[in-house]
């Protein structure tokens, strides 16, 4: 599992070829632009646009006087929190266990992990150099050694982050952090109280990589009808299940899957439905035939 999980991380991330030292000295260019940049402009790569995402032009080495108060989720909009372009959480603190050690040459921001922590920002202001991803310390052999400069690659070759209770039957807590802040309150807390550490459907399609429409060649990812959710309420009432909607109201992974190893939640909690059964559907073969009444 672990081999498939970092390879679907970094599926995306097509590396670049050989550099040589020469390039690696070039400088920003100075050929800055101040003007408004069409939707459809790739900034990258020309050394034009450094006032999209800088107050004025930088200098190599020192502050990169940033716009948004250094904010990456705004410095790096275009990208935005899509399962399409986002595959690793950012803005976190850097989690203390001995599987996970951060190269000195991977810098965090302001303590934490973000974007520039993996990507060298600053190569994509080089004209025509490096024209992907621009991770650090590329190019690499393969896609997962880079996940490697920082995951210990024997460690994830044995992760389940679903098999989350020890054989004294604790829960592992370690297990919760890779999708949760901090652990949750297993007796009390509902889905809104939940503080994750990215969007729901990003931290399933980590391990995940489901392409196409899922399921039954259908985008479940939407919005419910007036009608949908209608369905829904009945069948949490009938089945005394939970199936969970995104903040947006949207539906999610989550909604037909119960994440969880049975025994994490107390079996009398509607969110412990379904978590011993085929495929974890929270209601387990008939999940399909009741919500599109078939």
């Amino acid at each position: 599992m672990g081999r498939a999980l970092l390879t679907s991380i970094v599926v995306f991330l097509l590396l670049a070829g050989e550099r040589s030292a020469a390039e690696e000295k070039k400088q920003i260019s100075v050929n800055v632009e101040n003007r408004a940049v069409a939707a459809d402009i790739n900034i990258h790569y020309t050394g034009r646009y450094c006032l999209e995402c800088h107050v004025k032009q930088p200098t190599v080495g020192g502050d990169p006087l940033l716009q948004y108060n250094g904010d990456f989720k705004s410095l790096c909009r275009c990208h935005g929190n899509m399962q399409d372009t986002y595959h690793h959480p950012t803005d976190i603190l850097p989690p203390q266990i001995n599987s996970i050690k951060i190269p000195t040459e991977f810098p965090l921001w302001k303590g934490k992990i973000d974007c520039i922590t993996c990507h060298d920002v600053a190569r994509q202001c080089r004209v025509n150099e490096f024209k992907e991803v621009f991770l650090r310390g590329a190019p690499y052999p393969r896609p997962t050694a880079f996940c490697y400069q920082c995951h210990d690659q024997q460690a994830y070759a044995r992760f389940d982050p679903h098999q989350q209770i020890d054989a004294s039957g604790v829960i592992v807590e370690s297990k919760c952090l890779y999708c949760h802040e901090e652990k949750p309150d297993v007796q009390h807390a509902k889905f809104k109280d939940l503080k994750l550490l990215a969007d729901l459907e990003i931290l399933c399609r980590r391990c995940h990589f489901i392409t196409g429409n899922h399921s039954g060649n259908f985008n479940h990812m939407t919005k419910p009808s007036p009608k949908g959710l209608a369905r829904l309420k009945r069948m949490r009432k009938k089945f005394k299940i939970i199936l969970p909607l995104t903040i947006e109201g949207k539906m999610t992974c989550v909604t037909c899957h119960n994440p969880h190893q049975k025994g994490v939640i107390p079996e009398e909690r509607p969110s412990a439905k379904g978590a011993d059964s085929h495929y974890r559907h929270r209601l387990p073969e008939r999940i399909c035939i009741e919500c599109h009444e078939m």
